[in-house]
Order: structure tokens, then sequence, then C-alpha cells
């Protein structure tokens, strides 16, 4: 079973992603359909929060691994190609699927860029 902590982490990024799609749905029904705009940044939100589960699962994997002495890089190295592909197929689902914008649909795969950074500073900040 996954760990809590990362669940935790999970919820708390998807949170986020949801406040930030209404930001990018906002700007992006300027260009395109307000439904068009939603659904691809949903649809994103959900490729994110796919990815961040399979991460954990990975990390899961190889911590488990490691304590019966096992070496983790052949499953990391597996476990992230897998993960590509699977982010590749949902782009390319994404830009086949009629009535759902590409780029609102790749932009929350950046999210965690900003997400991370910014819950380490607010945390640092907190605690000092």
């Amino acid at each position: 079973m996954v760990n809590k902590e990362l669940l935790k982490e999970i919820r708390f990024t998807v949170i986020c992603s949801l406040c930030l799609d209404i930001i990018l749905v906002a700007v992006a029904a300027a260009f395109t359909p307000f439904t068009d705009a939603l659904a691809g940044a949903l649809f994103g939100t959900l490729l994110l929060a796919a990815d961040l589960f399979f991460i954990s699962l990975t990390v899961h994997s190889v911590v488990r691994g490691a304590v019966r002495g096992r070496n983790g890089s052949a499953k990391m190295i597996s476990q992230y190609i897998l993960r590509l592909l699977f982010l590749g197929a949902g782009l390319y689902a994404a830009l086949a699927i009629p009535h759902m914008n590409f780029i609102c649909a790749a932009v929350p795969l950046l999210y965690p860029k900003v997400i991370f950074p910014a819950k380490a500073l607010f945390i640092k900040k907190k605690e000092g």
C-alpha cells in the first residue's frame, strides 16, 4: 500500500492544481471556448494526479525492494519509461479528442514546478 504521507501530498497537489485550473480556464476562455478550456484543464489535472500516484507507487516499490536488499535502479528506470508513455498517450488523447484544448491539458503537468517550491517557501517561512 502507498504511504499515507504520499497520498496527502498528492491530494494537496491536486487541490492546488484545481485552483490553478480556475486561473488557466479564465485566461484561456479569452482565446478558446470555455468548455474546451475547462475540459482540457480537468483532463490535464487528471493526468497529473495519475502521474503522481504512479510516482508514489514507484517510490513505495523501490523502498520495499531496498529493504529486501535489491537494487532499485532498473525498477525506477522502467517505471519512468512507463510513466512517460502514459503521459504521452494522455497528451495524444487530449490532442485527438474534439472539444478539448491541448494546451490547457498540458499546462497542469507543469504545476508541480510551481506548487512544490511555493509550498517549501511557505513551510520554511512558517517554521522560521
